[in-house]
């Protein structure tokens, strides 16, 4: 992993980004000594959407095991405070 600043960036982008494509390196991008974005391979990128998935997916298994409680619409916008005619006009 390295770490670039967007001066850097900016100068050497498609090396940058082809040596990530070709390592899977991590490139950690600054922007006045903070830290504001990373590049990542395409992989990499791909297996977090696949983890993130698979977290979202035992998320909703555990909420359908526990239940939940079934409610109308109306006693939904009332619950979260909403305005009906708002809901409406939108």
């Amino acid at each position: 992993m390295s770490t670039q600043s967007l001066r850097e960036l900016r100068m050497q982008l498609g090396a940058i980004v082809r040596e990530v494509a070709a390592s899977g390196d991590e490139v950690i991008i600054t922007d006045n000594g903070s830290e504001v974005a990373v590049i990542i391979s395409m992989a990499d990128y791909e297996r977090l959407h696949e983890h993130a998935d698979l977290v979202d997916a035992l998320h909703l298994r555990g909420l359908r095991e526990v239940g939940y409680d079934i409610m109308s619409m109306s006693e939904m916008l009332d619950a979260l405070g909403v305005d009906p005619a708002t809901v409406l006009a939108s």
